[in-house]
């Protein structure tokens, strides 16, 4: 934002064709206010800087216009630099909770990759068990086969020898 009490651009390179440039009364004097910003943002900055010198003035009564300038300035930037440091710490603050979480759930999902991986491992075991216990089923089916058609011959012999007499 460019200022200029008698209206004109320092820096003597004058006001670009986008900024914004607007009347303000800034503690009794006229002011031209030139900026990037809308009016009523610069129309804002200026109310401010206004109610800041009247604040200092109502205290300190026999300050000169610069003085009071000067230390409105001041208190101003004491308020932005509070407000700064407030913004840098909120955001030290979320970064610090972002990072917190970030290792909770890297650490959860350390917990649940063992548990995956335990819970495979137990699976695969289940299945390797299953093929035994299968295995085992086929043979001992095989061995009754065999037991049964076995059986079954006695049966067959006994029933198709003659009787014995006395029996």
């Amino acid at each position: 934002m460019d200022t200029d009490k008698d209206g004109l651009s320092r820096g003597g390179t004058g006001v670009k064709p986008d900024k914004t440039k607007v009347a303000v009364e800034i503690f009794g004097m006229q002011y031209w206010l030139a900026g990037h910003e809308t009016d009523e943002h610069l129309r804002r900055v200026a109310g401010m800087v206004d109610d800041r010198m009247r604040k200092i003035a109502s205290g300190h009564p026999r300050l000169d216009l610069p003085r009071l300038a000067v230390l409105a300035a001041a208190n101003i930037a004491d308020e932005y630099l509070k407000l700064q440091e407030k913004v840098e710490k909120e955001r030290e603050g979320r970064e610090k909770l972002r990072a917190e979480e970030w290792l909770e759930l890297r650490r959860r999902y350390e917990e649940l990759s063992d548990e995956h991986r335990r819970t495979l491992e137990s699976l695969e075991e289940a299945r390797k068990k299953e093929a035994e216990l299968a295995e085992r089923l086929k043979s001992l089916q095989e061995e009754y086969t065999k037991l049964q058609n076995e059986y079954n011959e006695w049966i067959q012999l006994v029933d198709s020898e003659p009787a014995e007499p006395g029996r």
